[in-house]
């Protein structure tokens, strides 16, 4: 039987979506969506998680999300199986026995180790505001024109306004507006607002000259 991640990336091949498009619109990132294509589960993280993955990339690609992850739990349960067995053995080490119970300890400890930075570096990475960097204008000036083009880059998942007016940001993060001027003085606000809320915003104060 062909594995979960033989079947996930043959009918992402087969619809022709590349793995950041994928990325997009699950909000999976591509190197945990590549990982799970090769069925490298040492790269992913908790069960709960990796099931999460295979049955939100399931539903994307129009796959049936209780048969792959059927697949994936026979497929799992099989890899954990061969794994190689805790010495039963005591280890003698510089005086000091090693036994099964100790060793699981160790591994219990690092386990939540790396459990508590994985979420902790989450929350950090949903917790922070993100990137504004405001290409043009890159400062307050005086211009002539009826418009001003007002563009730079930010987060690709961030939601992106100017002057309270929503701006399509692209994959790579970049995004674009032309603004129309009064002459005058003109405020221009712009304002990138992550998944969780967190803004950064800029201000440019541009003066129309008549």
């Amino acid at each position: 039987m062909r594995s979960t991640g033989t079947l996930l990336k043959e009918e992402r091949l087969r619809k022709g979506f590349t793995l950041e498009q994928v990325e997009k619109s699950t909000k999976i990132r591509a190197r945990y969506l590549e990982a799970l294509e090769d069925d490298d589960f040492a790269r992913l993280p908790a069960l709960p998680y990796i099931q999460g993955f295979v049955r939100n990339y399931s539903t994307f690609l129009g796959l049936k999300s209780t048969t792959m992850l059927a697949i994936f739990r026979r497929q799992y349960t099989l890899k954990e199986k061969n794994k190689h067995e805790v010495i039963e053995e005591p280890i003698v080490v510089a005086g000091w026995q090693l036994t099964p119970n100790k060793v699981l300890a160790v591994l219990a400890v690092f386990i939540f180790l790396a459990l508590f930075s994985y979420f902790y570096q989450q929350y950090r990475i949903l917790h922070a505001p993100p990137p504004l960097t405001l290409e043009q204008p890159k400062e307050d000036g005086i211009v002539a024109d009826e418009e001003l083009p007002v563009f730079g880059t930010t987060d690709a998942d961030s939601t992106l306004t100017i002057n309270n007016e929503p701006v399509l940001v692209k994959e790579d993060g970049k995004f674009y507006k032309d603004v129309p001027l009064n002459i005058g003085n003109n405020t221009i606000l712009i304002e990138a607002t992550s998944r969780a809320g967190e803004k950064t915003t800029v201000v440019r104060l541009i003066t129309r000259a008549p």
